[in-house]
């Protein structure tokens, strides 16, 4: 169950709609996806093979169809983090920093739960810990970070437009001029 967590004094949302409504408000759009009993068992996997990750993207064919109907996002993946592959902590350190995209970031988690953190238009920062069956749309150039928590298990379907759309351009160096603001 997805559960919002503003760190100022609002306090935690657990409730799905509540937590559509707040996010929707700020342009990130979040629901929550039927999983079939076979994707629930291959997300499961403490190894999801390429033949596993054709069978993800092609249980939810229909639905990714549906997000990417009329938009420039017609390319979609699967990545599957576990604890024990090499380079683990080095590919999640890409994405613990806060950063943005000249894309929309799109993802629908089959398995595993992670964190993503969000700053508003004001510098408040609020955290979103997301589930298998939980789907997020975060907007083109919204500041955000990701990460796991410990298990560092996570499946997720992604959708791109292209995978050169989606390089991150960190906050920091933003600041130091190094990248786009």
């Amino acid at each position: 169950m997805a559960r919002l967590t503003p760190l100022w004094t609002a306090p935690p949302l657990t409730d799905d709609a509540a937590i559509a409504d707040f996010l929707g408000a700020r342009g990130v759009a979040f629901e929550r996806w039927e999983l079939p009993a076979h994707v629930s068992a291959i997300a499961a996997q403490d190894t999801v093979t390429d033949a596993d990750k054709q069978a993800l993207l092609d249980a939810f064919s229909a639905k990714l169809a549906a997000v990417a109907d009329g938009t420039p996002y017609k390319s979609a993946d699967v990545v599957a983090i576990r604890p024990h592959l090499p380079g683990v902590d080095g590919a999640l350190a890409r994405f613990d920093r806060v950063h943005r995209h000249d894309d929309d970031e799109i993802r629908a988690i089959v398995g595993g739960r992670g964190i993503f953190g969000f700053l508003d238009d004001v510098g408040r920062q609020y955290l979103l810990l997301i589930e298998a069956g939980e789907y997020i749309s975060v907007p083109a150039g919204a500041w955000h970070w990701f990460y796991c928590d410990d298990t560092k298990n996570i499946t997720a379907l992604r959708i791109f437009k292209d995978a050169a759309g989606w390089v991150a351009h960190y906050r920091d160096e933003a600041a130091a001029g190094g990248s786009p603001a």
